[in-house]
């Protein structure tokens, strides 16, 4: 698919999985699209799994956008709680649009999680709560740290990924890649099945030492292995007869805090550096002409002992100290480390190289120990001749059989949904834009949703209607819990004289749960309600003593009504 169509689709608001190969272009789609809605004063989250990936796109990540902290798999209890927290209801409410950056990295958990909190924040059972969601990402990259035991390690094996019914957008040209030999043989890993061609290839860059235009260059080094890169860093840096410089971090907050920012960015305590080191930056700064990845040189320290880096390009760059920001649930500052926002770039792990593009590089696969390490390490360059490969074991070139077979859905998808959206005339499709344009710019009501959050709630009625639980509606329907509460509230909100008596919990229960409700309302405390002032679910299980369990509350909360 064309990027101009892949957008085309964005605008008529249907949601969308952005995927193609590294260099196909994704984050310029979605940068135009994000551009687009901002210009028409809609409101959209750019977020991303990790905040690496959150930099690249000038976003923030999901854990930060939605409160959700170090938790990826979130309870009823835990969402009850965020629904205390006012700066949440002030991101949520007007959220017409979220793009999620580097799928491939969020876990199926932490995915499942944010389309509960919006379910509940927009008072809308449909998927992620209505809204219109945009999943960027190439699963041929590296999944999510810790889930190689899972039985779901990717968010396309969830029920949750069905129901937001994707258009799939394969973008199938390259902007990166310069070098179609190398674009050839990622092609040929992504489908499984890398010919003896592109061993030779492989054979010929055998530690044999980059060029990039004719010109030997520095080169930095991607391992499998942490302790192998620790050890390439020290000892080029000791080898160096230049004075030592030591950058240490300036932090503010609690230690607890202070860690959680070194573990989740590649910021350092200590930095050391040395004229002539290869460095790479670890931060994005357009401004200043620098991204995350981009290397170069340190040349010198100005009067102030900052270093100066000579990129690749011949351009200096004084690298002043950045700032890393950890945020609490109620989004206040609880940690800051302001640092040098350098790293030693004579080596680097394949993990930590994701989402960088590099001029040139050796490459270490003789240890590579999970699908897809190869393939992050070798679209990270331009070409072919900016590799030097040191070694290449039989895991390296593989990827996983799921992401195969998936990929190949998603390519028939695409392929089918690009000719359907060829077939519409421009005036079809400009009234689709213009449509959702209207819907999410609040100035008129898609003339659909109504109809197919009824007919959503409606297909569970007639389970309601046998006599079934809420939980047995649930799994017949292959439905979470919470969304068949939400039903259960509409078809008795659309039909009052609907019976559900087979729901009603013994006497005992409803009138304690009466009696808690009383209380709280008298009690007054403005935290025990919700947006539409009606009593919350969690000071009623903690007046109880926490002997009533959600479920039978919920229950005898329809009765009271």
């Amino acid at each position: 698919m064309t990027q101009d169509v892949a957008l085309a689709i964005m605008k008529t608001g249907r949601n969308v999985f952005l995927t193609g190969a590294p260099g196909a272009g994704k984050t310029y789609v979605v940068n135009q699209y994000t551009t687009y809605l901002k210009h028409e004063g809609v409101d959209v989250a750019i977020t991303a799994p990790t905040g690496i990936a959150a930099s690249h796109i000038g976003g923030v990540t999901l854990q930060s956008f939605f409160g959700t902290g170090i938790k990826d798999n979130l309870s009823q209890y835990d969402i009850e709680n965020l629904t205390e927290k006012k700066y949440l209801w002030d991101h949520i409410k007007n959220l017409k649009v979220l793009v999620i950056d580097e799928v491939s990295m969020l876990s199926p958990e932490l995915f499942q999680s944010i389309d509960q909190i919006l379910k509940t924040f927009k008072f809308n059972q449909e998927p992620f709560g209505g809204i219109q969601v945009i999943l960027v990402g190439d699963f041929f990259q590296l999944p999510p740290i810790g889930s190689a035991q899972k039985s779901e390690r990717f968010i396309f094996q969830t029920e949750l990924w069905n129901e937001l019914d994707l258009g799939m957008c394969y973008l199938n040209s390259s902007y990166r890649h310069e070098d179609e030999t190398l674009l050839a043989i990622l092609n040929e890993i992504r489908e499984g099945t890398v010919s003896e061609t592109s061993m030779e290839h492989f054979r010929s860059r055998y530690r044999k030492e980059p060029t990039t235009m004719g010109a030997t260059v520095s080169l930095t080094r991607l391992y499998t292995h942490n302790r192998d890169v620790d050890d390439i860093n020290r000892q080029a840096l000791a080898d160096l007869d230049t004075p030592l410089k030591i950058f240490e971090a300036h932090t503010t907050g609690a230690q607890k805090w202070i860690e959680r920012i070194f573990g989740s960015a590649l910021v350092i305590p200590r930095l050391e550096l040395k004229e002539g080191a290869l460095v790479f930056f670890i931060k994005n700064n357009y401004n200043k002409g620098y991204i995350n990845g981009t290397l170069g040189t340190v040349t010198g320290f100005d009067t102030f002992g900052t270093p100066i880096v000579t990129t690749y390009d011949g351009k200096d760059i004084k690298a002043d100290r950045e700032e890393w920001v950890f945020e609490d649930n109620d989004g206040r500052p609880k940690a800051t480390i302001k640092q040098v926002p350098l790293r030693l770039a004579w080596a680097i792990t394949i993990h930590k190289s994701q989402g960088m593009t590099l001029d040139a590089a050796e490459i270490d696969l003789s240890q590579a120990f999970e699908p897809g390490q190869g393939y992050v390490a070798l679209s990270r360059i331009k070409s072919l001749d900016g590799l030097k490969l040191m070694g290449l074991n039989t895991e390296a070139l593989q990827v996983d059989q799921s992401v195969l077979d998936a990929d190949q859905n998603m390519r028939a998808h695409s392929d089918e949904l690009y000719q359907i959206t060829q077939s519409q005339t421009d005036g079809d499709m400009e009234q689709a834009i213009q449509h959702h344009l209207a819907r999410v710019g609040g100035s008129a009501k898609s003339l659909g949703t109504q109809s197919t959050r009824k007919k959503s709630f409606l297909g569970s009625k007639e389970y309601f209607a046998r006599g079934m639980t809420v939980a047995e509606v649930a799994e017949e329907r292959g439905l979470t819990k919470n969304t068949v509460w939400g039903h259960l509230h509409d078809i008795v909100d659309d039909d009052p004289e609907f019976d559900i008596t087979h729901l009603q919990p013994n006497a005992d229960i409803i009138n304690a749960v009466e009696q808690a409700v009383a209380t709280i309302q008298k009690r007054g405390n403005s935290d025990d309600f919700n947006q539409h002032n009606e009593v919350k679910l969690k000071p009623i299980f903690e007046e109880l003593g926490e002997e009533v369990d959600y479920e039978d509350i919920k229950c005898a909360l329809l009765f009271l009504e």
